[in-house]
């Protein structure tokens, strides 16, 4: 995989004629002297207005649109910060932010109710106040009158701009942005609604933007097999906040990921940097190291299959097919992976796999010899390279002393033989779920790549 694919491109339009056929130096030009710097370092405070935003009934998606465009012309977004309707909130939200950041980008609150505060808010920050903009009154009633629609008065309010910041057009509805400076710093303010937001940044913010600002590229590298603080304390110097590019990590879907960010003067220093990255991650976590990007364990695993023409199956139990599932969003799995056994009931495990019945009444379903015989049945049944026999206590009951909730015994058999392998998964029953059924796959790479266990 190539570092940097599908990151935003870097961004190399000049300046736009404004709505009057004006060119928008003065704007241009104030950015640039609010950076005071020559190429790489911009940075920006992202605010999202609206109290659905803070209940949770919404979700925002303006603020990660805005930050991976903010992304490809070299800005790095710092802070995504999310206030209710409240004036007082917003507008010291936005003072804030400007004095800490480059450059401030606020969507939500430009509508027609009394709860969208953000054009009070912005004038409060300015120390000034709202005055209605006659072109832009014209401009939401000739709106209205191309829709048949007579406009309400509430909607006269959306042409009030403060005073000393400037109107930006909105071609898909009502509400018209605003261009305004707090403490020096340039703050544009954009409707919640997402494409009415996305078309003003994209036409009327980007035009307004410094195109020195280089380019930002970013990077994952998927890990798995120790914690979080263990990964990190092996690239501790790769982490310095001063460095660039800067790593680092995060845990989801469980598994640590590393995130790198590369800020240069073009994308193909970006991403030189970041292979060079990637390059001394790789040395220092050796076989921890899964994949980079979109690659997953299950698509890791399918490629060292893929390349030894080799085949799998899978006999499950605690993961109830979690393991096939995930093996098969693979595109092309069916290249090497068979097919798999949901080995609920012991009548199963005994009836479709031959594992022992006396077995299973001395040693439980929950034991090494389980394993093992769920995953040497299932090589046989589907002669398949390779098996994975998987078999566990997910809770939240059927625990016992002896055998706790996220006990898991996994059974791996090749053509070498058959090995297993005992965990105790800490967390609750997803959790020990995805962490069974990823353990599981991880001792099938290890094993592909002739790798000790970790």
């Amino acid at each position: 995989m190539r570092v940097g694919d599908g990151s935003m491109p870097l961004v190399l339009s000049c300046l736009h004629p404004d709505r009057d056929g004006r060119r928008d130096d003065q704007d241009l030009s104030a950015v640039r002297r609010d950076t005071g710097r020559d190429s790489i370092g911009m940075n920006a405070v992202i605010i999202s207005v609206g109290d659905e935003l803070i209940s949770g009934q919404t979700v925002d998606t303006n603020s990660a649109y805005l930050a991976r465009r903010l992304a490809g012309m070299g800005i790095v977004t710092t802070a995504h910060q999310t206030v209710g309707d409240d004036r007082p909130s917003i507008a010291a939200a936005i003072k804030s932010a400007a004095e800490a950041a480059d450059l401030v980008v606020v969507t939500g609150g430009l509508g027609p109710t009394a709860d969208d505060l953000t054009r009070q808010a912005v004038a409060e920050a300015m120390g000034t106040t709202l005055a209605t903009n006659a072109q832009c009154l014209a401009e939401i009633e000739e709106f209205f009158g191309r829709l048949g629609r007579t406009m309400v008065p509430a909607n006269r309010i959306q042409a009030m701009i403060p005073l000393g910041a400037e109107p930006l057009a909105n071609k898909v509805g009502t509400a018209p942005g605003i261009a305004a400076r707090v403490v020096g710093k340039p703050v544009f303010v954009l409707p919640g609604v997402p494409v009415e937001m996305e078309w003003m940044f994209d036409n009327a913010v980007v035009p307004r933007l410094d195109r020195r600002a280089g380019i930002v590229l970013y990077h994952t590298v998927h890990t798995f097999g120790k914690g979080e603080s263990d990964i990190a304390s092996g690239i501790l110097d790769l982490m310095d906040r001063g460095r660039n590019p800067t790593v680092g990590t995060t845990v989801a879907g469980g598994m640590v990921t590393l995130r790198i960010i590369s800020r240069a003067a073009n994308p193909q220093e970006a991403r030189l940097a970041i292979q060079d990255t990637v390059d001394q991650l790789r040395r220092r976590l050796g076989a921890m190291v899964v994949g980079e990007g979109e690659e997953t364990m299950a698509s890791a695993v399918g490629l060292l299959l893929r390349q030894r023409k080799q085949t799998l199956a899978v006999a499950e139990s605690c993961t109830g097919g979690m393991i096939a599932e995930m093996i098969t969003a693979a595109a092309g799995a069916s290249d090497y992976f068979l097919g798999g056994v949901i080995a609920y009931a012991n009548g199963v495990k005994t009836q479709l796999l031959s594992v022992p019945r006396s077995m299973l009444e001395t040693h439980g379903a929950v034991s090494e010899p389980a394993a093992l015989a769920l995953a040497e049945g299932c090589r046989k049944l589907l002669a398949c390279d390779w098996a994975i026999g998987i078999t566990g206590i997910a809770g939240p009951g059927g625990g016992s002393e002896s055998k706790p909730v996220g006990l898991v015994y996994i059974g791996l058999a090749g053509p070498a033989g058959t090995k297993a392998y005992r965990h105790v998964i800490p967390g609750n029953r997803a959790t020990i779920r995805l962490r069974a059924s990823l353990t599981a796959m991880n001792h099938l790479r290890l094993a592909l790549l002739g790798e000790p266990d970790l």
